[in-house]
C-alpha cells in the first residue's frame, strides 16, 4: 500500500479463537530512527540524534544528544553515539558509569541491555529507581550469553543475536533482573524485538516485516508462535508497543501510531 495514504486497517486472528489483534495506523508528523513507549510515554531520537518526547498530539525536544532512548517503571534513560549511559533525572541528563550501545528501561523497575561487544547486562531495582548522580554506586550484572537487541516485560526479557536468532529469559524481577539462569531459543529470525508493559512482543526482521508474539503470559511467557503483522510489510524498521498502541518507524523515518483496534 503506498506511503501516501495514513490510514491503514488491518485485522487478523491470533491463534486463539476468541482473540486478534487489529490495528488503525495513522501517520504522525516528524521522522524518527528510533522509538520507545511505556507507562504511558513516549519517546524517540532521530537521525541526528535529537530527543524527542511526545505530548499530545506534538512533540517536544529535549536538550542532549541520544542514538537510543527508553522509558519504562525504571525511567526515561538513553545512551549517546560513545555508548555513554545517561538518565533524565528532572530536566537533565545524568550520566551513569558503564558502557552500552542499547538500553530498555521495560522491566520491573530494572534496565537492561547489550554493550558494543554485545555483553548483556541488567541494573536492579536497587540502583536505578533512586540514581540521581553520577557517583552513586553501580552494580551492574552481567548475563552469560551474547546479544545485540535485549528489551524486558513486567515477567520475561527476549533479544535477539548477530545471527538474528531469538531469546527469552524467564523468571526477572526487579531483585533477580538476570532471571532464571536459562536461555530459551525460539523459533525464527528478528533484528530487534521490544516487550510491551503487558509482556506484549513484537519484532522487526532482516526484511522490514513486523511479527507479533502470541498468547504470551506470566504462566507462559515464550507464548505459542509469530504472526506476521502485515503492516508497511518490508519497510519497517522499529517498533515498541504500549497501553494498546503499537508505534512503527520506516526505514525512511515516517512514524505510525497504530492503535489495536480489536475487540473480543
Amino acid at each position: 500500500m503506498p506511503l501516501r495514504i495514513a490510514t491503514l486497517l488491518f485485522a487478523l486472528h491470533c491463534l486463539l479463537p476468541t482473540s486478534c489483534v487489529a490495528f488503525s495506523c495513522t501517520l504522525v508528523p516528524g521522522a524518527l530512527v528510533q522509538i520507545d513507549a511505556g507507562v504511558g510515554q513516549l519517546f524517540g531520537v532521530n537521525k541526528d540524534d535529537n530527543i524527542y518526547t511526545r505530548f499530545g498530539s506534538s512533540w517536544t525536544q529535549l536538550p542532549g544528544k541520544l542514538k537510543h532512548v527508553t522509558v519504562g517503571p525504571a525511567g526515561v534513560w538513553g545512551v549517546n553515539r560513545a555508548n555513554h549511559i545517561f538518565k533524565l533525572v528532572g530536566t537533565d541528563w545524568v550520566e551513569v558509569p558503564g558502557l552500552l550501545k542499547q538500553i530498555d528501561a521495560g522491566g520491573d523497575q530494572f534496565v537492561a541491555g547489550a554493550n558494543p561487544a554485545d555483553a548483556i547486562f541488567c541494573l536492579p531495582k536497587e540502583n536505578t529507581v533512586g540514581y540521581s548522580r553520577s557517583n552513586s554506586a553501580m552494580n551492574w550484572r552481567q548475563i552469560p550469553g551474547g546479544l545485540k537487541y535485549y528489551s524486558c516485560g513486567p515477567y520475561s526479557c527476549w533479544g535477539v543475536n548477530s545471527g538474528d536468532q531469538i531469546y527469552v529469559k524467564k523468571g526477572v524481577s526487579s531483585s533477580n533482573c538476570e532471571g532464571d539462569g536459562h536461555w530459551h531459543h525460539i523459533s525464527g529470525g528478528l533484528s530487534m524485538i521490544e516487550v510491551g508493559s503487558d509482556g506484549s512482543v513484537y519484532g522487526v526482521n532482516s526484511a522490514g516485516h513486523v511479527y507479533h508474539r502470541a498468547s504470551t503470559s506470566a504462566l507462559k511467557p515464550e507464548g505459542t508462535g509469530w504472526t506476521h503483522i502485515q503492516l508497511y510489510s518490508g519497510q519497517v524498521k522499529h517498533v515498541s508497543y504500549d497501553l494498546g498502541h503499537l508505534w512503527i518507524i520506516l526505514k525512511n523515518g515516517n512514524i505510525y501510531d497504530c492503535p489495536n483496534d480489536c475487540t473480543e
